[in-house]
Order: structure tokens, then C-alpha cells, then sequence
């Protein structure tokens, strides 16, 4: 295909791009491959237990990627999901290039740790006590966790060397989770986020958030980020958004400190190793949601669990998070540089008849749905405009209570933190050429030094 190019007003030049990376404005079709030993991989679409749509922001390409791989591994209950949000200017092959080399790692990763007289098929046999809250863990589920850690660093390492994505000053955020049967780890580096749906003992909906989102000013971050030399400073226009600085340069201030790519911070602090977490699932636990921040941003974890809560139709459940998403950012920041919005629910139970009887109909238009229908749907993000009621989590429930002025007024301003935050880096370099990691390093220095 022929290249294109578009200005980039951030990085102060051009970024070039194939015509297949233009992504559209919500794409409701579907994609899928056949990947390694039979699994099917999904980019987009839904299927009986996935919902997954992405839609592009107003700041160009579309800088989130996503994916499901079911029968993972070529095991027939393996489950492994992934979003990916890429910074930078190019920050979207960054995010595709982990999407598409991640899992096939992880595959080659799990399967060097897992074959034990089992199989690679968890067992209670294989259980034993976690030293962690006294929950149970399986044996199978650390090396699950080694060989993600090992997955992570394999693909950072592939990135560095290679020379068709310079990736110097462009990276992307990673959340990504392994399931089967009961057992579920989440791996995640950047501030991408899962969420997990339970009921409470009164069935109420609670939101277990699975993730940490990974900023230089948490203490045991920033003291990495410190003893390497790197720099944590809020500028003066955002006062609450802390980035990470090369030492002796005003660039490139990545509000984040774990990553993929970057590589012009890995010197200073920043690290591609994933926080690793495991639950065991209950009949409690009806589905998990992954998203970009561009999502989180403008809604709550309860916010994002009510909305796919109340789809009746579950193949439209990721769409109508997006869908929310862009409204909200559109009636806060009229204007604003909307960022862009992905999202992947899974859900642990068998879908009811109804939904079953409708996965064609999800795949139509966002129109015909009146769920999709964002004006009828603003009670589902906690605030009904006209009256002024908020609905508030209280213990065994909720109650509905009149929202004064003041407060509808902080509701209007509580996504201006997220605004900021959607520029998860200030600075790049200005150079374009695709270079391999050490030549990379040597141009910008060599530059640096003739300014």
C-alpha cells in the first residue's frame, strides 16, 4: 500500500503511515485469524463470551489495538485477551506490534513451563496454600506468571532491535489477562486497566479493580525512577499530572513508569516488567472489562460495570462503553481532543437465550439499538442531567439522592485530570527515520549536541 502523511501538530513535524493504519471511526465488522496450534484470534467482533470495539479519537490515528485469542495455546478452556494503547509518534505500530507479537511469546513461554503430567490443564491436584491472604493458588499459575514476565521482556527486546519502528520516544501500555476454568492472571505495565464485575451478598454490582495504574509519583516507582537518575516533575499547567524526564533533557514527559518501547527512558528508571496478579473465580464474578485510558478517563469502574451490567444484548457491551465514553467527553470538553477509546469485556458465564438469538443483530448499526441510544442512557453513568439525581453505592445497595449545585459542578469537572492525562507524553524528538535502538541513541545525542 501507498504511504500517506499527516502533520503531527505534538511532535512539531510528519509522521508517515500506511493507508491500513488509518483506522476508522468505530468499525463494527469483525476480524478474525487462525493463529498458532488452532487458536482462533479475534481483532474485532464479539463471539459468545467477548465484546470488543475500539473507536479513534480526534488526534489522528488510532493509537489503541486489542485482541482475544481463544483455545490459547492449543488449549481448549485457555483464554488470553489483550489492549494495548500506544504514545508517541509511532505509538500505534508500537501498540500493534505487541498486540500481534505478545501472545505468540507467551504462547512459546507457556508452553517451555507448562508441560507436567497434567498436561498444561489445571487440576486440584496441582493446588497448594498461597502465603498471599491465605488464598489458594495453583503451581500452573506461577509459571503462568514467569513466563509473562518473560513474554514482556522478550518483546521489549525484540522492539529495541528493531530498526522498522523507532520507538525511541514512543511506547505503549499493556493489560493483559490469561483464563482458564477458574483461575485468571492479569499482567499489565502502563496505565491501561482491568475491571472485574461481582456481586456483593445482597447481589449488588461491585467493581474489583485487578490493575494499578502504574504513575511515577507512586513511592515505589519513583524510587526506581530516582536511583536511575530519571527525573518526576509536574509542570506548572498541569500540577497533578506527574512525568517522567531524562536527566540533563526537557523531554520527553511520559506519565507513566512502566512501558513498552520508550527506549529513551530505559536507562532512567523505566521498565517493561509487568505487575502480575491471580484470582480465583467465583460464581460471584460475572465478567471482566479491559480498557484504554481514554475510557477510564471520563467513567468509573462502577460507571463501566453498570453500562455492561445492563446491555441486553452482550455483543454490544464493549460498544456501548465506548460509545459512553465519546458522550461524556463530548458534553464535558465540547471541543476537546476526545482520546481513543478501547475496550474488551469478557464474560465468565453462559450467555442467556436472548443473547444468544441476537449475536447477528449485534454487528448492526449503533442506531438500531436502543441501548446505544446515549441520550436515554445517562442514568447509566451515574448522573441523570435533567433532575439532578446521583445514584451512590451504599452497603447492601444504593439510594438516589438530589444533587446540589456545587456537586453537579465537580461532576463536570472530575474528567479535567483525565483531559491531561490523555497526553501520556509531552515531548518526542523531531527525527523520523527508523533506526535501530544504539543508532537511534547516537543520531539524538549527536543532535542534542549541535543545538
Amino acid at each position: 500500500m501507498g504511504a500517506c502523511c499527516t502533520k503531527d501538530n505534538l511532535y512539531g513535524g510528519y509522521t508517515t503511515y500506511d493507508k491500513d493504519d488509518r483506522d476508522s471511526n468505530g468499525d463494527d465488522g469483525e476480524e478474525v485469524r487462525r493463529g498458532e496450534d488452532g487458536a482462533t484470534v479475534r481483532l474485532r467482533g464479539s463471539s459468545a463470551f467477548t465484546s470488543m470495539f475500539t473507536q479513534r479519537g480526534r488526534k489522528g490515528i488510532n493509537q489503541d489495538a486489542m485482541t482475544v485469542w481463544e483455545d490459547f495455546s492449543g488449549e481448549k478452556d485457555l483464554m488470553f485477551c489483550g489492549v494495548f494503547d500506544g504514545h508517541g509518534p509511532s505509538g500505534h505500530r508500537v501498540a500493534r506490534h505487541a498486540r500481534d507479537i505478545l501472545p505468540t511469546k507467551l504462547s512459546t513461554a507457556i508452553k517451555k513451563q507448562l508441560y507436567e503430567p497434567e498436561n498444561g490443564v489445571v487440576s486440584e491436584a496441582c493446588v497448594e496454600p498461597d502465603n498471599n491472604g491465605g488464598k489458594q493458588r495453583n503451581r500452573l499459575v506461577s509459571k503462568w506468571e514467569a513466563a509473562l514476565e518473560e513474554s514482556f521482556k522478550e518483546v521489549d527486546q525484540e522492539l529495541s532491535l528493531d530498526s522498522s519502528i523507532d520507538c525511541f520516544c514512543s511506547g505503549t501500555t499493556a493489560v493483559t489477562i490469561i483464563k482458564q476454568g477458574e483461575h485468571l492472571v492479569v499482567a499489565s505495565v502502563g496505565d491501561s486497566r482491568a475491571v472485574l464485575c461481582t456481586r456483593g451478598d445482597k447481589h449488588q454490582l461491585i467493581p474489583i479493580q485487578l490493575t494499578v495504574d502504574q504513575k511515577p509519583n507512586i513511592p515505589c516507582e519513583a524510587e526506581r525512577i530516582k536511583n536511575r537518575q530519571g527525573r518526576i516533575i509536574a509542570e506548572k499547567e498541569e500540577p497533578d499530572i506527574y512525568r517522567v524526564w531524562v536527566p540533563d533533557g526537557n523531554y520527553p514527559g511520559l506519565a507513566m513508569s512502566r512501558s513498552l518501547g520508550d527506549f529513551c527512558l530505559k536507562d532512567y528508571g523505566l521498565i517493561s516488567t509487568p505487575q502480575v496478579s491471580y484470582r480465583k473465580l467465583t460464581r460471584k464474578d460475572e465478567f471482566i472489562v479491559l480498557a484504554t485510558d481514554g475510557i477510564w478517563d471520563v467513567l468509573t469502574n462502577n460507571q463501566v460495570i453498570n453500562i455492561v451490567a445492563s446491555v441486553r444484548n452482550r455483543s454490544m457491551a464493549a460498544k456501548l462503553v465506548v460509545k459512553l465514553a465519546v458522550s461524556e467527553w463530548k458534553r464535558r470538553f465540547p471541543g476537546s481532543l476526545i482520546d481513543d477509546c478501547a475496550a474488551i469485556c469478557l464474560f465468565f458465564k453462559n450467555p442467556p437465550l436472548l443473547t444468544k438469538s441476537m449475536t447477528s443483530v449485534g454487528r448492526r448499526n449503533v442506531r438500531s439499538h436502543p441501548e446505544l441510544a446515549v441520550s436515554r442512557s445517562c442514568r447509566s453513568v451515574g448522573v441523570d442531567r435533567k433532575r439532578g439525581v446521583r445514584e451512590e453505592e451504599v452497603e447492601g445497595g444504593s439510594m438516589k439522592r438530589e444533587c446540589s449545585k456545587e456537586e453537579r459542578t465537580k461532576e463536570e469537572r472530575k474528567g479535567v485530570q483525565g483531559l491531561r492525562r490523555a497526553n501520556s507524553l509531552t515531548r518526542a524528538t523531531r527525527f523520523t527515520k527508523t533506526l535501530s535502538h544504539n543508532q537511534r541513541t547516537e543520531k539524538f545525542y549527536h543532535e542534542v549536541e549541535s543545538r
